[in-house]
């Protein structure tokens, strides 16, 4: 069964305000939809986490000589040979021309392009072995705790308050929140975690994600007020230019646990995190880095660590991999359509989310289909 064509989809979808966090601010929900095909008809899927996305769909194509006709259950193989297009080894005893595709400048896209690819070629593994991809994994179960994403900085609300919001992800049956952080001076921000966690009570989890937005200094006293809130760990903590090293200073003077690794595109980097960082979540995207293959060597040497897996967006797929290693922890999601409009209209059956918890199927592969008229209804 060998691959014989490769398409990516982009897709937005307008969320009718804007969105923000410490470092960002968004008004569309964006995605991008891989499909691999083989020769045998079996079609494997794939979502990424929606940056760059023409640029990736662009390059999908120009990715397709170097595999056309390669073994689609071969993912090893598929996946270095795709990665090596971002090297140069020397072959010859004179200077030849440069042999690789892509220039430095792009390696984050083909790292993209990778993941698509690798997940879509674990999808067809799946539906082949008639498996669902926890199981081809060696997984015992099929449901992750899940907690939910929310508390966003909104262009059409108060940011001091969460109108009932986070309560409501409570009622929900949600034990554990993630608010966004680090728009404002810590003084504002300290308002907004004082009134998330009287919102949410005592008992539900209470996750802080900074996405990079301070200096290690800035993220020291900011920490050293929110520890008086009990909060279960905060994401990202500091700038991206320092987030080995200022990360590693951090968790030395906090006892706040601190998680990374969601803006992170191989297992290299991830390494760096775990030895060097002091973070005891890694939140690794295989949707976002390189791939299913990639995830599972980064949860390998977490694993070793003593570090667990936190997945960062699309459920239908990541929880998948938790759901199969034994560091496996909770999972990203957005209950709300308002937020995440696809998890409600582009999948015609996926995974579901129940009381909390991400219930996953026996469907083979990923267990999820697209409903291609809803493709074509936000496609770009």
């Amino acid at each position: 069964m060998n691959i014989v064509k490769i398409t990516g989809y982009p897709l937005s979808a307008d969320l009718g305000a804007v969105y923000g966090g410490g470092n960002f601010a968004f008004s569309t929900a964006r995605l991008i939809l891989v499909k691999v095909e083989t020769d045998e008809g079996i079609t494997g899927l794939a979502t990424l986490h929606g940056h760059a996305m023409k640029e990736v769909c662009a390059m999908l194509p120009q990715l397709l000589p170097l595999i056309a006709g390669t073994d689609a259950l071969a993912h090893e193989a598929v996946w270095q040979k795709l990665f090596d297009v971002s090297l140069d080894s020397p072959s010859s005893t004179h200077f030849e021309p440069r042999r690789t595709v892509f220039t430095n400048d792009r390696f984050p896209l083909l790292m993209r392009c990778l993941a698509g690819i690798d997940i879509a070629l674990w999808d067809i593994k799946g539906k082949a072995l008639g498996l669902p991809v926890w199981r081809l994994l060696g997984g015992s179960r099929n449901r992750v705790p899940a907690y939910v994403t929310g508390g966003y900085y909104r262009s059409d609300q108060d940011c001091m308050q969460f109108h009932g919001e986070l309560a409501s992800y409570v009622d929900e049956g949600f034990s554990t929140v993630k608010i966004k952080i680090g728009a404002l001076p810590v003084n504002e921000d300290l308002r907004r975690v004082a009134a998330a966690r009287k919102e949410i009570g005592d008992d539900c989890k209470l996750i802080l994600d900074v996405n990079n937005a301070y200096s290690w200094q800035q993220a020291a006293d900011a920490l050293a007020r929110f520890e008086a809130y009990d909060i279960h760990w905060v994401e990202e903590a500091v700038h991206w230019y320092d987030s080995v090293q200022g990360l590693g200073k951090l968790s030395a003077l906090t006892r706040i646990p601190l998680s990374s690794g969601e803006s992170e595109f191989h297992a290299w980097a991830c390494r760096d995190l775990i030895d060097h960082a002091g973070i005891r979540i890694m939140q690794y995207d295989a949707t976002r880095g390189a791939g299913v293959t990639d995830w599972l060597r980064v949860a390998a040497y977490a694993g070793l660590n003593g570090v667990t897996m936190s997945t960062h967006h699309q459920p239908h797929i990541q929880c998948h991999l938790s759901a199969a290693v034994q560091n496996g922890g909770i999972a990203e999601t957005f209950s709300r359509a308002a937020r995440d409009p696809f998890w409600e209209e582009l999948y015609t059956h996926r995974a579901q989310l129940v009381d909390g918890e991400i219930v996953l199927g026996d469907e083979p592969g990923f267990g999820f289909d697209v409903d291609w008229k809803v493709v074509e209804k936000y496609r770009i």
